[in-house]
């Protein structure tokens, strides 16, 4: 058996995660040597008890794999998994990328320069007029707009893509033969014939349901470097994103709204804790530009710059409050754990963690695996 197909098999069994399948290949030396462990091998491995090791001992038995196969053939449907080289490499580098890959249409169209573009399911006109602009241009300038295929802002921003000739790649939250919405179908289509591509990570009949959404939303912004909030409420489940897109260290941008309508107040939200304040395309490519220069023009022998050299550089540091010193004070480039940072300022968990989301957002502070944060230097 191939990794390739290994890796397909495990992504099929229940509870099975990037995490665990790492530490079943460290302990077997490969993914398919995993597969063929039984119960007593697998209780060895860290983080898999007695009532795990006999669950995945009897699903790796009785995997399906080769019914997977065949029907990924039958609706030709091309699968890439962690151990392949076409691979998103920018998907690859976040905490728990997708063991596998389902997708319809071109690869390659999730490897390019992209953006996200995210919103409320029940936009206005002005949000959907928005969305469809930003998705046009983008796309027109040769980024891939990414996003999650619902109706909506999703729908929208692909819409705009497509229109534009450009190439759009829609996540979504179920299997691919469990397509939701079912609306959106003929949209999904025309990203797939533009050269595009249709995307899950769920083994087949999978369909979508609340855990599975939130899920979906880490891979819409693992594969951009950037992600713009178009209309969202305050209880938007793209503050999922948007949270996800922060400990994943993405630059986050966010559209103005009117001041009294609540389908722009989590923008809002967003714009007064730092996040890039948007009104066209030209800004989104140049926030997403500005990025990736000062990320090529850090070479590994030169020395890190604090803000206040930035600030003597021309770039004017953001401004903090003074709980948002104390936490940033705290932080240093190599990185301390939440509760360290909670011991030092006297300040509650509930209240750093919100600070730190402030931070993140202004790109003073980045996550860090393990519960830690990280000063950006």
């Amino acid at each position: 058996m191939t990794e390739h197909d290994a890796l397909v098999a495990l992504n099929m069994v229940t509870g099975m995660g990037v995490v665990t399948a790492r530490r079943l290949h460290a302990r077997f030396g490969s993914f398919a040597k995993a597969l063929e462990a039984d119960e007593t091998e697998l209780r060895s491995v860290p983080g898999i008890g007695p009532e795990k090791s006999a669950s995945f001992a009897t699903e790796f038995r009785t995997v399906e794999l080769d019914r997977e196969l065949s029907l990924a053939e039958k609706l030709k449907v091309t699968i890439v998994t962690l151990a392949d080289p076409d691979y998103p490499k920018l998907l690859a580098e976040i905490a728990d990328p997708p063991l596998v890959l389902y997708l319809r249409g071109e690869v390659s169209a999730m490897d390019r320069a992209a953006v996200a573009i995210v919103g409320t399911r029940h936009p206005t006109m002005y949000g959907r007029e928005a969305a469809r602009k930003f998705g046009y241009h983008l796309a027109g300038a040769g980024y891939t707009v990414v996003s999650g295929l619902a109706v909506g802002i999703d729908a929208e921003a692909h819409s705009g893509a497509v229109k534009s000739g450009g190439l759009t790649v829609g996540v979504l939250g179920g299997a691919l033969d469990c397509f939701f919405p079912k609306e959106n179908a003929p949209l999904a289509r025309e990203i797939v014939q533009h050269g595009g591509a249709v995307v899950s990570e769920y083994s087949f009949g999978r369909q979508p349901d609340r855990q599975t959404f939130p899920m979906r939303n880490r891979i819409v912004s693992g594969l951009c470097k950037g992600v713009l909030v178009v209309e969202s409420p305050l209880s938007s489940g793209t503050m999922i994103t948007v949270s996800q897109a922060l400990d994943q260290n993405r630059t986050v941008m966010a559209v103005p709204g009117r001041i009294d309508s609540p389908a722009s107040q989590g923008c809002h939200r967003l714009i007064r804790q730092g996040a890039r304040m948007v009104t066209n395309a030209d800004e989104v490519i140049e926030e997403l530009q500005d990025l990736v220069s000062n990320m090529r023009n850090v070479k590994p022998s030169d020395p890190p710059k604090d803000r206040t050299t930035a600030a003597k550089e021309g770039r004017p540091a953001p401004a903090l409050s003074d709980e948002e010193r104390r936490v940033y004070d705290t932080l240093s480039a190599e990185g301390i754990s939440i509760d360290q940072v909670v011991r030092l300022t006297g300040l509650d968990a509930a209240k750093v963690s919100s600070i730190l989301i402030v931070l993140q957002i202004k790109r003073l502070a980045k996550s860090l695996p393990g519960g830690r944060a990280a000063k950006v230097v």
